[in-house]
């Protein structure tokens, strides 16, 4: 059954995956708060964290020309919704969190939980914690 919450998200996703990376100022408040933040881009704690959401997703969509994104997991609870999500790609084109393009096949794993409230996204816990192939982390042998 889809709730409101999830046609929100069904359309932003739709709308991301179509380059139109402005659709995050429509679907994510205001004051948008990132419980990630203080962890991954400290400096921007306290700002507007909309400009990087759609740098993530920008750079990731340039990084990797053949970016495919599939959501593993969504279950839904009140105002929350939680989705495990798998991004694949071959890094063959910019950098990717300066690391260069390396050619390899990379598979982003992430969970994210969003609290929506007035049909807006408004809070977010969450992130990639497993990347192969990227080059930010030692692999294991």
């Amino acid at each position: 059954m889809d709730t409101p919450n999830l046609k929100i998200l069904g359309a932003y996703g739709a709308r991301m995956a179509g380059g139109d990376y402005d659709a995050v100022y429509e679907f994510f408040a205001e004051g948008f708060h990132s419980h990630v933040t203080p962890r991954v881009n400290p400096a921007a704690v306290g700002t507007d964290i909309r400009p990087h959401e759609r740098t993530f997703w920008e750079q990731a969509r340039q990084a990797f020309p053949d970016f495919e994104m599939r959501v593993d997991l969504m279950l839904e609870s009140g105002d929350l919704v939680v989705s495990n999500w798998t991004i694949t790609g071959t890094h063959s084109d910019g950098d990717y969190y300066d690391v260069p393009p390396s050619g390899r096949k990379v598979t982003i794993n992430g969970t994210a939980i969003l609290r929506f409230e007035n049909g807006k996204i408004v809070e977010h816990w969450g992130g990639p914690h497993c990347m192969r192939g990227v080059g930010l982390v030692r692999e294991a042998p």
